[in-house]
Order: structure tokens, then C-alpha cells, then sequence
């Protein structure tokens, strides 16, 4: 046999020798072909999801390549909305559970449901009602929803103009109630919101997993919100300018006359030295913060007029809102 034979035979063994009787993983026109609906876009709760129970909506659909898709849901009323982005040939184990992308859903709201693909045109649609909206304050230390005005107390300074609870369903991000704040001057003191509460009420003690979140809308261009935490560090159950920490944080908010979500972690929050205030240790202990105050200011110390509506203030653990 020749040197050229053998070398033909060597190369058929190896070509045969490689091919798989089970190929490994889905066909490959299953990502590249035409997309079909196998079966429609649905839901499992035709007649209304409460998400306060701890229920979900579970998707189905199947289709007839592996394709990126985006499931987006939208309130009729809140204009909250919400995101599923993933890759699959089937919706299986994909499910809402109340989550919002900013501001919340509300009760007895009509969503409606899009389902698109990366790269294709075809859109399928559904709607689902909300019975109970999540609850979220599970999620850590809830401060106010301002249904409640004995969670806290409303502090006004020389240049408040406003510093009034709004009842309106419609207006609010959560339940019936939201605040109006504002004041007109040069000053950064426009009056805040105070939270007073024993020490050891916060549970979770790592700076680092503790987020304040909060719902913020102004059309007053330069106005901010600042967060001020107050330490007890010598025990004696109160904040003593000059004794013990406080803490603070100033953000500016979006003056589009919109709703946003505002999260901070804890750990941004610097050691306020002004005004009398002092620095003890300069460590941030949660189990000694006895007092939140939720500010409304400025970011500089124009004339003019300033202030927010806000709405439901929560501490969360581990994660942001």
C-alpha cells in the first residue's frame, strides 16, 4: 500500500470517528430559523393577580427558535412599569411577582403585557388586573406611607412655605396619602420629615447593606433632599449637638415634574460637622441612630422657591427598593 493510501485511510477514520450519533445541545436552526408561536402568549391569572398573598402571574408561551425576548408590563393608571429580559425557546418558570422598575403599581390596575423578540418584528400582547399590590415593608424597616401621621412629624423652618399631607389616590405613589414640601428663600432649610425611634430598631447593623429609598417628584429646578441620620452614642436616649454623630446626605432630584425612585446606601453618608455638630469615632452604628430627618433644601443658596412631593420612605436590607 502506498504512502498516499494510507494517509487517505488514516483521515476517513478520523472524519468517521468524530461524528456524534447525540448531538450535543439544541439543532442550530433552532436559533437561527424562522420564528413561529407553538403556543400563544397567556397567563395564569385570568381573573386577577393579588400580589399582597404572596401570588404571581406565571407566563407561557413556546416558540419555535431560541430567541432573546422581552416581556414588558405597563399600569394603565401608575404608569409604573416593569422588565423580563431573558433567552429561551418557552416562557417556562418565568413569572411577575409585583416588582417595579420605578415608581409602584396600584390596587385594581389594569397592566398590559407585551411579549417581543431581539430581531424580529412579531408582538404579543396580554393584560392583567392587580387585587393587592406587594408589600414591600417586609423588606426592612418601613419609616411612613403617610397613611399613618403618628409614624411621624412634620418640622417647618423660617422659610417653609408648604409642609402639608395631600390625600389623593390618583396623585400618590402608594396608597391614598403623599407629602408636599417647599419653602421660598436663600436658605438650605426648608423644613423635613422626622422619624424618632428607640435604639436597636434598625436590624440589620452593616452600613454597607442598608439603603434608604424613597419616592420624589419637583418641578422646582435646583431642589434637594437630604437624608440626616442622628446617633446616641453616650445612652441617654437622645441626640446631643456636640456629644454625639450625625450623619447626612444631600441629592439633587430631577425637576421634570415626575415621579422618581431615590435609593442611598447608608455608607454614602458622611459625618456632619457644621452647625455644631461634631466627630466622635466617625464609624456609622445603626443599632445607635435614633432619628431620621428627611430634608427639604437646596443646592446652593439662590433666592427662589424650592421643595418636593414625596412619598413612602422604607429602609431596606441587602438590596435597594
Amino acid at each position: 500500500m502506498t504512502l498516499k493510501n494510507t494517509i487517505l485511510i488514516v483521515l476517513l477514520l478520523v472524519c468517521f470517528s468524530c461524528k456524534k450519533d447525540n448531538p450535543v445541545g439544541p439543532p442550530i436552526e433552532s436559533y437561527f430559523g424562522e420564528l413561529s408561536i407553538f403556543e400563544t402568549f397567556s397567563h395564569d391569572k385570568p381573573v386577577g393577580v393579588d400580589f399582597s398573598t404572596g401570588e404571581a402571574v406565571n407566563f407561557s408561551a413556546e416558540f419555535s427558535v431560541q430567541a432573546d425576548y422581552t416581556i414588558d408590563i405597563e399600569g394603565r393608571i401608575s404608569g409604573a412599569n416593569y422588565s423580563i429580559d431573558q433567552t429561551g425557546q418557552n416562557l417556562e418558570n418565568v413569572f411577575w411577582a409585583g416588582n417595579s422598575n420605578t415608581i409602584f403599581f396600584k390596587q385594581y390596575e389594569w397592566c398590559d403585557v407585551t411579549l417581543s423578540f431581539s430581531g424580529y418584528d412579531t408582538v404579543l400582547t396580554d393584560s392583567v388586573l392587580i387585587l393587592g399590590v406587594q408589600d414591600f415593608s417586609n423588606l426592612g424597616l418601613l419609616l411612613t406611607s403617610f397613611e399613618d401621621a403618628s409614624e411621624f412629624s412634620s418640622v417647618s423652618g423660617q422659610e417653609t412655605v408648604t409642609n402639608n399631607i395631600i390625600s389623593n389616590a390618583s396623585l400618590s405613589v402608594h396608597g391614598t396619602n403623599h407629602l408636599e414640601i417647599k419653602g421660598e428663600g436663600s436658605g438650605t432649610y426648608f423644613g423635613a420629615t422626622r422619624f424618632q425611634f428607640n435604639p436597636g430598631t434598625i436590624d440589620e447593623q452593616d452600613v454597607n447593606e442598608i439603603y434608604f429609598n424613597g419616592f420624589f417628584k419637583t418641578s422646582y429646578p435646583g431642589s434637594t433632599v437630604g437624608v440626616k441620620l442622628f446617633e446616641d452614642q453616650n445612652n441617654n436616649n437622645q441626640y446631643d449637638q456636640g456629644i454625639d454623630e450625625a450623619w447626612v446626605l444631600k441629592v439633587p432630584l430631577q425637576d421634570d415634574g415626575l415621579w422618581h425612585k431615590l435609593s442611598l446606601n447608608l455608607s454614602d453618608l458622611i459625618v456632619d460637622v457644621f452647625a455644631g455638630n461634631v466627630q466622635v469615632d466617625g464609624i456609622l452604628n445603626p443599632n445607635n441612630i435614633i432619628r431620621i430627618d428627611v430634608i427639604c433644601s437646596q443646592q446652593g443658596n439662590t433666592f427662589g422657591t424650592f421643595g418636593f412631593f414625596s412619598d413612602y420612605y422604607i429602609l431596606t436590607y441587602n438590596a435597594a427598593l
